[in-house]
């Protein structure tokens, strides 16, 4: 069998084990010692573990991480929902009516997904240059419900143009529906302008207008599918 580890007293000199509390000799304390040493490092070094592991146990309890949480899928015959779209509308119209100081507008550009929707057939109330069409509100709504149509997902700049002073009025890029108003302009002619840059390089003019203010003047535009490359 292995002996135990023997050292010598600091006082007397007599052998004495690193385990001994005192010298068997003289009986003085056993010290330096390096065993109780390192025993008592070791003990103070697992006190701190045991606090460190206490602390982030508590603090895990405090701050719980997120968990990523599984979406169910959607029914296949669910349509989305834009009941949003008509209250932006209804919105429109109400707050033109209550502050009539102002020209409002509500862009809605949209852009035909390739789903057929049977016995739907918008016609076309206008044109924006010679790709962008115009539609009735109605028929924006039918499609988007339905999926036929879907919000353009690129910026598009709506524009004025006053064919009497010959200035152009342009409001900053947007994308999807957007609410714009102006109280500068004052009630006139004015021709509706469209610059969608996937489509042409400059703004699509259509029809010139009577315009007003205390009126929302909602302008449903459908924006062609961009050309696919070869």
């Amino acid at each position: 069998m292995a002996g135990m580890a023997v050292g010598n007293c600091s006082r007397c000199g007599a052998a004495a084990s690193y385990f001994a509390p005192s010298c068997p000799n003289c009986h003085a304390r056993n010290l330096p010692n390096p065993v109780a040493a390192i025993v008592a490092l070791a003990a103070a070094l697992l006190a701190a573990g045991l606090i460190a592991l206490t602390w982030w146990a508590l603090r895990g309890d405090a701050e719980p991480q997120s968990l990523p949480v599984a979406l169910a899928p959607a029914a296949p015959d669910a349509k989305p929902d834009y009941s949003w779209l008509m209250t932006a509308m209804a919105e429109c119209e109400a707050e033109a009516k209550v502050q009539a100081d102002a020209m409002r507008f509500l862009i809605v550009p949209v852009i035909a997904t390739g789903i057929a929707l049977p016995g739907w057939s918008p016609p076309v109330i206008g044109t924006l240059g010679d790709a962008v069409t115009l539609l009735h509100s109605t028929d924006t709504l039918i499609g988007l419900k339905n999926g036929a149509l879907s919000l353009y997902p690129k910026p598009v700049t709506f524009a004025l143009f006053d064919p009497a002073s010959k200035t152009v009025f342009k409001w900053k890029a947007a994308v999807g529906v957007s609410a714009l108003s102006s109280r500068e302009l004052a009630a006139g002619q004015f021709a509706l302008g469209l610059d969608v840059p996937d489509v042409a390089k400059e703004i699509a003019w259509g029809p010139t207008l009577n315009l007003k203010k205390g009126s929302c003047y909602w302008i449903n535009a459908l924006v062609p599918a961009p050309a696919r490359n070869p």
